[in-house]
């Protein structure tokens, strides 16, 4: 009966150790689950953190991107408003009344004597503005070739040698036929000499005795030729 006892003894014990120790690995388990959850939310709040750093650059990013478009938009305003007012004074000083037409209804012809009196006068920035609006308003007029010509004298006046080439460039290339290329290629020699372009000035003076004899620019444009180095 003792052994008996004690073989049940044994036995329960066994069991119970069997229990112990797998309760000891869930608890394990259980733990293991417990860290990896915990990695996973530690992730997740930081992954949270940097996309909330991420939006707030976006949205810094875009208040930027606002404020230039406002300063653009001013900027447009401000231009398009100083071009309103030149054209306001020049239709002022052609006599116009308050009750006249509006200014961007002012007659092609108005507008370009108006800028050339300003270059008459010796108002060289106003003039060049006044015949840039009116090529850009009026870019196939008869006057308009003209209007290249008093531009580029009106950068002369200024010393802006480079503006006024280009001007004179731009009528030789848009109107290769026109009355005035003796005069452009004259003018835009002489503009491009203070720039060294010493070889191509002699080149374009050169072709105005070659292509226009009988022109009036011949005599100055080889007086011009004849002091360049």
């Amino acid at each position: 009966m003792k052994k008996y006892l004690t073989f049940i003894f044994v036995i329960g014990s066994g069991f119970l150790l069997a229990g112990c120790m797998a309760t000891q690995q869930d608890t394990n388990t259980l733990k293991l689950q417990l860290q990896a959850i915990n990695n996973t939310l530690s992730q997740v709040q930081n992954n949270q953190a940097e996309l909330a750093a991420r939006l707030d650059e976006l949205s810094q990013a875009q208040a930027m991107s606002n404020e230039n478009l406002m300063q653009l938009d001013n900027q447009i305003s401000n231009l398009s408003a100083k071009l309103d007012d030149m054209s306001v004074s020049m239709r002022s000083r052609t006599g116009r009344t308050n009750n006249a037409a509006p200014a961007n209804a002012m007659l092609p012809s108005d507008m370009f004597n108006e800028a050339k009196n300003l270059l008459e006068k010796g108002a060289f920035e106003e003039a060049a503005t006044g015949f840039k609006l009116y090529i850009s308003k009026y870019p196939n007029t008869e006057q308009t070739e003209q209007a290249y010509i008093y531009m580029g004298d009106a950068y002369t006046g200024l010393n802006q040698s480079t503006k006024a080439a280009v001007a004179y460039a731009t009528l030789l290339q848009k109107f290769p036929k026109s009355k005035l290329t003796a005069t452009a290629r004259l003018k835009y020699a002489q503009s491009i000499v203070p720039l060294g372009k010493i070889k191509e000035a002699k080149m374009y003076l050169a072709s105005i005795a070659q292509e226009f004899p009988s022109a009036p620019e011949v005599a100055q444009a080889q007086e011009v030729l004849a002091s360049l180095p």
